[in-house]
């Protein structure tokens, strides 16, 4: 694509293969760290992303990108996009206006990817308060609910039982099927990202560089079978990123993650939550960050209105891609 979006001093087109280098050398500029080739291809190749670039005599000084997610959004299956990589060259971060390469790699790919008669009919993702800010101003998001930190302390229970997933086991295959299946019924008024088999292999069995735990969690007591949580340990804390269970189990299921953390000798077990979903896992011992993470919705070209999204997603930290 090279569209009308251009002026004389920025170029704008499509990020093809041959400006992944590039981009992850600015992705390095702009945030101090890196991201290898294999962590890129795991996000974007095979058609799982796309992303705009802009561009100065060659040089590529802004890019925005995001990955596919299928969601179901009100019972039914729809694709969105996750926008997750927003970037602009430190000498051009100044240039905030309408006519900026912030504003153009936005709004190219608004244009292109998101609303009515694109590829992706909702976009979300987990930006900062300064980039939310700057998108409302120049009219591109729009708020449509809030992510909060949750946090357990570390606490040693005998009620559960655990096994880890075997991705390779059919019996866990067929169970995880009908895990989802309960839950997603449970969210036919809602917005939830798809979370079966094919979805958890990539996002954490195939994931080239961070580790994480799953594990299908029973009740000792009786039995019961609470669902699927899947952790991963940051230093002395653990972090919980998903689970896939009945709405009723999530609380036990957190009671079993601050187990988990108490064996592997973390002191506390934390996450993130949407704000309308903090009673699932509410008890004394639950602590609730003071200052919630806004969530988006692209509202730049036609498309579904905030208000028909607001406070419908379900999300944890696992919706994201960098966690």
């Amino acid at each position: 694509m090279s569209r009308g979006n251009s002026s004389s001093m920025w170029q704008v087109e499509d990020a093809r293969p041959e400006h992944d280098s590039q981009i992850r050398e600015l992705f390095k500029s702009a945030f101090r760290e890196d991201m290898s080739r294999a962590q890129w291809q795991w996000k974007y190749d095979e058609g799982r992303g796309v992303g705009v670039v802009v561009s100065r005599e060659s040089e590529i000084i802004a890019y925005f990108g995001g990955t596919e997610r299928r969601v179901l959004f009100k019972g039914e299956a729809v694709c969105a996009i996750q926008c997750g990589d927003s970037m602009v060259g430190e000498s051009h971060r100044g240039t905030l206006s309408k006519k900026g390469p912030f504003y153009l790699s936005v709004t190219t790919f608004l244009d292109k990817y998101v609303g009515f008669n694109r590829p992706y009919l909702l976009s979300y993702g987990f930006p900062n308060a300064r980039a939310m800010r700057l998108a409302e101003h120049l009219g591109m998001y729009a708020e449509v609910g809030n992510l909060v930190d949750v946090v357990w302390s570390a606490e040693s229970s005998s009620a559960f039982s655990s096994v880890e997933f075997d991705f390779a086991s059919g019996d866990h295959q067929r169970t995880l099927e009908e895990l989802w299946v309960n839950m997603a019924a449970e969210f036919t008024d809602r917005t939830i990202g798809v979370r079966d088999l094919a979805y958890l292999r990539h996002r954490y069995h195939d994931h080239p560089e961070l580790r994480y735990q799953l594990h299908l969690v029973h009740r000792k007591s009786d039995g019961k079978l609470l669902g699927l949580i899947v952790t991963r340990q940051v230093k002395d804390r653990l972090l919980l990123l998903d689970v896939v269970a009945p709405t009723n189990m999530i609380r036990e299921l957190a009671g079993f993650g601050r187990h988990l953390a108490s064996e592997l000798d973390c002191r506390e077990l934390y996450g993130w939550l949407t704000e309308i979903d903090c009673h699932l896992v509410a008890d004394s011992s639950l602590q609730i960050g003071e200052t919630p993470l806004r969530l988006p919705l692209g509202v730049y070209c036609e498309g579904l209105q905030a208000a028909e999204v607001k406070d419908t997603w379900f999300f944890m930290c696992g919706d994201s891609d960098f966690l």
